[in-house]
């Protein structure tokens, strides 16, 4: 039976004998509290709820990572001009030199100074764009792009040079298509002869023949002539800033680059010690130019 005390009814035994709850009534009831059961309950709720949360947030991520690249790749092809990419391969004019005609440090140099991993990455290297992105939130300013050699040729071939969000995000799906469509070896053949070497001149054939007044000839094709390490590393330096680095107008700095870029084919293991003291020992002579500041030696 209830029994009232103070305006609360207390526990008793009813008409059934069955145990009953004391219910507050009256002016002197206290508020109703949670127990710790149900906080408990309420705290395992919230937890679940935030695990799903994140787990749709991961999911969402891990399929970011993987449609982002196919969505780039494929929409690379809306902005490949084709007549542009076979011009680069036959030439109406100018001076086409084939990888095969070159000697091996020729091209090796650009890839040590311009792209050491680009023999492994797909056209995009995340790692590049990693590192460029701290240098320029650290300088304040835009001073790496991270651009891979497939990205410099998709520049080259396709678009401006300026420095926008947009124009990267279409460099980078051209390059990713690019490197589906055509082997390592092309690519560098291609973006070799399609980058700007300064003062007009496209292509690295071009570019021997103004500097240095000798064509790109592999040992034993013209041996005499073939490119030096010295006039390489000279040439390999110019895609950064062709103007800057120009050996006919700012031959110190030309040469401090230069040496920039033997030292780095060195670390690479690209070329031996040996080989690095000549090439920094070497004598190199830049063709005199009509208008221009004279030709130089070192």
């Amino acid at each position: 039976m209830r029994i009232p005390y103070n305006g609360v009814v207390r526990e008793g035994k009813g008409e059934c004998g069955m145990n009953q709850l004391s219910v507050p009534v009256g002016g002197n009831a206290k508020p109703y509290t949670a127990t710790a059961a149900t906080a408990r309950e309420r705290s395992q709720k919230r937890s679940v709820s935030w695990r799903k949360r994140a787990g749709i947030v991961l999911v969402a991520m891990l399929v970011a990572a993987i449609l982002a690249p196919l969505l780039l790749t494929w929409s690379g092809n809306l902005w490949i001009d084709e007549q542009k990419l076979a011009a680069v391969q036959h030439p109406a004019k100018g001076v086409y030199v084939k990888l095969d005609e070159m000697p091996d440090y020729v091209w090796k140099a650009f890839v040590a100074i311009e792209d050491h991993r680009y023999m492994q990455h797909p056209g995009v290297d995340p790692y590049g764009l990693a590192r460029a992105i701290w240098v320029d939130v650290r300088e304040g300013a835009y001073v790496q792009g991270g651009s891979t050699i497939t990205m410099q040729l998709a520049r080259n071939l396709f678009f401006t040079h300026d420095k926008t969000m947009g124009r990267k995000i279409k460099e980078m799906a051209i390059a990713l298509q690019l490197e589906q469509r055509y082997s390592k070896k092309e690519l560098l053949e291609m973006y070799l002869n399609v980058i700007y070497f300064g003062h007009g001149h496209y292509g690295i054939g071009e570019a021997a023949e103004f500097y240095f007044g000798k064509p790109v000839a592999a040992p034993g094709v013209g041996a005499s002539t073939s490119l030096t390490m010295g006039e390489t590393a000279i040439l390999a330096s110019l895609p950064k800033a062709p103007e800057a680095y120009s050996p006919v107008k700012h031959w110190e700095k030309a040469k401090a680059r230069q040496q920039v870029v033997l030292d780095r084919m060195a670390e690479l293991h690209v070329i031996d010690q040996e080989t690095l003291k000549q090439a920094k020992q070497e004598q190199v002579v830049v063709k005199a130019q009509s208008g221009l500041k004279p030709a130089l030696k070192q």
